[in-house]
């Protein structure tokens, strides 16, 4: 059986660049994720610039500085939402399969990410299917422990994917 893969590092420039395309970063947190940047060895002028930022309220406001940023640091940028999504939500998978995330904040973090309105992955669609039937009223549905491994079942099958 083939092993789901590592989470990347929270700190991986192509993570985070994903992160902000899918909407999964604020802008208010893009100069604390700079700083964290630079703490990994990331030295570059455009991400001291970024983390110089102490007051950013839109992502209008941060964009032309991720974008030079992002280049720096050997990314490509921008991406298609579509790529950004896929490795967005690979990464929660695989934090979900290597214990590092609860699988129910997983799930409602992923349906953020990737709008259940605007996905075609089965992977995906099982996992919402799956969050569903948790909310509905007791006695309506399977047992919550039931649920949580098939849930963790299918983050599992995603994080393959």
């Amino acid at each position: 059986m083939l092993e789901a893969a590592s989470p990347m590092s929270q700190l991986d420039p192509v993570l985070i660049a994903s992160r902000w395309v899918c909407g999964d970063l604020l802008p208010e947190n893009i100069p604390q994720v700079a700083v964290g940047l630079i703490e990994a060895g990331h030295e570059h002028p455009a991400v001291y610039r970024v983390a110089a930022e102490d007051r950013v309220y839109s992502r209008d406001q941060v964009e032309p500085l991720l974008q030079r940023m992002f280049s720096a640091l050997g990314v490509a940028y921008p991406m298609a939402l579509k790529d950004a999504r896929q490795i967005v939500a690979r990464q929660i998978a695989r934090e979900v399969t290597a214990g590092l995330k609860n699988p129910w904040s997983a799930a409602t973090q992923l349906d953020r990410v990737v709008p259940h309105w605007e996905t075609k992955d089965g992977n995906v669609w099982a996992i919402y299917g799956i969050a569903d039937e948790a909310d509905w009223d007791s006695g309506s549905g399977r047992n919550i422990s039931t649920l949580e491994a098939e849930l963790i079942a299918a983050f599992t099958q995603l994080a393959r994917s």
